[in-house]
């Protein structure tokens, strides 16, 4: 038997961007409704004082969430996909987590802003807005710990 070097890497002769891209429109805008999703249903138990356990509607509305999150993140998850390919980010280190989150955050902040200039609401809850985007940046992350290759 030979022995294997620990410190081996697995090198990648392409950077699998269709992979990423597609990951990233499949399954960003899925991520970023899950985490709406329990902002909002943990919220609303703290809030109203329902005790998750007891609850169905959470249980009911969860594909809901899941489905219009998949609908409403697609092109920001896409453009992040795109950019992220771009940059040929691998995710070799906790490092990366920083420029995932700004990608996000910057491309649901891409999307908010023509959506607000486009339907005339440019007054809208600044802190929504931003809360929104943190939403966008921690999709990416969670997406990219799945879609990204690990090593180069």
């Amino acid at each position: 038997m030979s022995k294997v070097d620990i410190n081996a890497t697995i090198t990648v002769p392409n950077y699998p961007k269709g992979k990423v891209i597609g990951t990233y429109g499949l399954l960003g805008g899925v991520v970023g409704g899950l985490i709406l999703f329990l902002y909002i249903a943990i919220g609303m138990s703290i809030d109203i004082g329902i005790p998750l356990r007891d609850s169905l509607l959470f249980v009911k509305v969860a594909p809901a969430f899941i489905l219009s999150g998949f609908f409403g993140g697609l092109l920001p998850a896409l453009l992040a996909g795109y950019i992220v390919s771009k940059f040929k980010i691998y995710f070799n280190s906790v490092a990366k987590v920083f420029p995932l989150f700004i990608i996000g955050f910057m491309s649901t902040f891409s999307f908010v802003v023509w959506f607000m200039i486009g339907d005339g609401s440019v007054n809208s809850s600044m802190t929504s807005d931003i809360l929104f985007c943190c939403n966008g940046g921690v999709s990416a992350i969670i997406t990219g710990l799945i879609a990204l290759p690990k090593h180069k």
